[in-house]
């Protein structure tokens, strides 16, 4: 599956999905992640940036500037307070009757890959891979 998460993958499947009443059960994570992005950066046409070359005269000046590095950090917990907000939110009513039928349940006992999107934009704000959820 993730060897092949494209983006018009991932719209696709967003796409297919329905609202649904389902028991979640994930589990306890942190994920920390701290990386440069000089190679990524010089990839998309700012090489140059980088090397003596570079221009930055509009901030000092002069030309004696260049980016040494760029460094991204992200950091993403899940912990019971989330999952009892999710669950507070989750009512169940109940008929004089008789009781509704029991939701489905989804246990994310396995390893499994998250998204955390904007919802107005559709943005990607996170994507991340939990490879032992035990």
């Amino acid at each position: 599956v993730e060897k092949n998460l494209t983006a018009e993958k991932f719209s696709e499947w967003k796409g297919l999905l329905r609202k649904w009443k389902v028991d979640v059960y994930i589990p306890r994570f942190k994920l920390k992640t701290r990386y440069s992005l000089v190679e990524t950066l010089t990839d998309m046409g700012m090489p140059t940036a980088f090397t003596e070359k570079a221009d930055f005269s509009g901030i000092d000046g002069t030309r004696s500037l260049s980016i040494g590095d760029v460094i991204h950090q992200a950091f993403v917990e899940v912990d019971e307070e989330g999952t009892e907000a999710a669950a507070a939110t989750a009512v169940t009513l109940v008929l004089e009757t008789s009781l509704p039928p029991s939701p489905p349940v989804f246990r994310a006992d396995r390893p499994f890959i998250f998204v955390i999107q904007e919802r107005k934009s559709g943005n990607i704000l996170f994507l991340g891979r939990v490879a032992n959820p035990a």
